[in-house]
Formats: structure tokens, C-alpha cells, sequence
């Protein structure tokens, strides 16, 4: 009998894992920590016959949730739970999608939800609530500042793009928290502090960060579900900088340069898929 609980476990069980620089220690939790996105996680699940390919060396948050499932359940059965019915479950995107489809997914948490979180409208990182009050969420996640982390949110938060709900069997599953009703007195916060952020041009042969938060998001769009996330802007991100900059400009030739300016950075972190 599957049970919220049982994600929970095993996901607290892993919080302080770092990801690795290389192919090694990959049981370890903390030996050759990097950020080269090796970890157990895509190993297990590649040997598994998981998904469409070995997803080791790339963005691993989904990677983990899905691992969490594995790890109680199996692939069948824990495929069944998350709600997916293809392979392309380790992209955020498509996990999202399953939910959906199977009218499981909306903007109230449960104690064992797949959380999905957004950036400019678009959805490109997920984890797992372990515990959920009338104000707040509190999650562990994969690939949070390079490993399995646990964090607490406002669930009032912008971030927050909605929960998953799987398809538990059991009836112990605690109830969800109400969301506050609409005639209920606001409670006054100080403003949400602002940050500004400089983005790069990026063109072959840029590196770093922003290099891999671009390719996060042609990951994340399906765009190149094999794209390597490794800061090295080479002809494979050009040619998915490319193809982006199609579904972002359709009708529009003279954007799809292969290079990451200002229009494709602000249509990139804004539009929704």
C-alpha cells in the first residue's frame, strides 16, 4: 500500500547529498562534491531502463523525485503513482504535464505532493512536500545549490507553480490545508525584496552559470531533452539556443542568430511554454 509517508522518509533520508564533479563516489553524500550533475539518483534510474536515455550529467531535481518513487515502489508501480504514462519524466515539464492530464494537479498542497516551482512563467525545478501548514510548505529538493536540500515557503509565494498529487492508495494521507478564504482579513507584509540580476551575452564559446541556466531552460521546454547542462556553450547549445529562439519569435528570422542577447534572455525568462 503506497503511502504519502513512505516518500517522505526516504526523501529526508537524503537531504545534505551533493552532487558530483565526475562519475565517481557516487554513493558517497558528500565525497567529490562538484557540480557536473553526477549522482546516484540518474545511475539508479538509467539502470532501470527509467527513462529515454541515461539522464546522468544533467539537471537532476526531477531525476530525484523520480528516484524517491523508485526507491519505495519500483519502476512499474511508482511510475503508476507519479501519474506518468511516457519516458520523458525527467524533465519538470513533462512531469508536470502527467499530473495534469490526469486532472491531478492543482495550486493546493499535500503532505507527499510533487511541487513545481517557476521562473518568468515557465516551470524548470521540482521536489517533494514533507510538510505543509496554513502558511507555508516545506519541501526537499534535488539540485538545490548543488544538492538535496530542505526548504520552507510561503505558499502564498510566486515561485510556487503548483503540486502534483499521486496517486497514493492509502487513506492516512493527511488532509490538505485549506487555502484562505477570500473574505478572510489580509495580514499586512513588507514588500518582497528586489534583486537585480546581470545577464551575459552568450554565444559559443561563453561559459559559467548562465551558460547552464539557458540550457536548463531548453531542457526544461523539451526542446533537447539530451542537451548537457555543463556551462560550456558549444554547437549543441547554439543549435538549441536556435530552435528556442523559433518557438520564441515564430515568424521572426532575423532573432534566431544562435545567440543569447537581451531579446532572448527576457522572452527566455518571461513567456510561458
Amino acid at each position: 500500500m503506497s503511502k504519502a509517508q513512505d516518500i517522505v522518509t526516504i526523501a529526508l533520508a537524503e537531504v545534505g547529498y551533493r552532487e558530483k564533479a565526475s562519475n565517481a563516489s557516487l554513493d558517497d553524500k558528500t565525497a567529490n562534491a562538484g557540480n557536473q550533475n553526477w549522482t546516484k539518483y540518474a545511475r539508479d534510474l538509467a539502470k532501470a531502463g527509467y527513462y529515454n536515455g541515461n539522464k546522468n550529467g544533467y539537471a537532476w531535481c526531477d531525476v530525484f523525485v523520480d528516484w524517491c518513487f523508485f526507491k519505495a515502489y519500483g519502476k512499474i508501480e511508482g511510475q503508476r503513482i507519479q501519474c506518468q504514462t511516457g519516458p520523458y519524466g525527467a524533465g519538470c515539464v513533462f512531469s508536470a504535464q502527467y499530473y495534469q492530464q490526469q486532472g491531478r494537479y492543482d495550486k493546493t498542497p499535500r503532505i507527499g505532493d510533487q511541487v513545481f516551482f517557476t521562473s518568468g512563467g515557465s516551470i524548470g525545478h521540482t521536489g517533494i512536500v514533507i510538510a505543509v501548514s496554513d502558511s507555508t510548505i516545506t519541501t526537499v529538493e534535488g539540485n538545490s545549490s548543488d544538492q538535496v536540500k530542505k526548504n520552507t515557503y510561503n505558499r502564498n509565494s510566486g515561485y510556487i507553480a503548483g503540486y502534483g498529487h499521486p496517486l497514493y492508495d492509502d487513506e492516512e494521507t493527511p488532509a490538505p490545508v485549506q487555502e484562505p478564504s477570500a473574505e478572510a482579513p489580509e495580514t499586512s507584509e513588507a514588500p518582497a525584496p528586489t534583486v537585480t540580476v546581470k545577464l551575459n551575452q552568450l554565444s559559443v564559446g561563453s561559459t559559467g552559470g548562465q551558460v547552464k541556466t539557458i540550457q536548463r531552460i531548453i531542457f526544461a521546454r523539451g526542446i533537447n531533452p539530451d542537451i548537457a547542462v555543463d556551462g560550456d556553450f558549444g554547437p549543441v547549445t547554439k543549435a538549441g539556443v536556435m530552435l528556442l529562439q523559433k518557438q520564441l519569435f515564430p515568424g521572426k528570422p532575423a532573432e534566431w542568430d544562435g545567440v543569447v542577447g537581451q531579446n532572448t534572455w527576457t522572452a527566455a525568462l518571461t513567456q510561458l511554454i
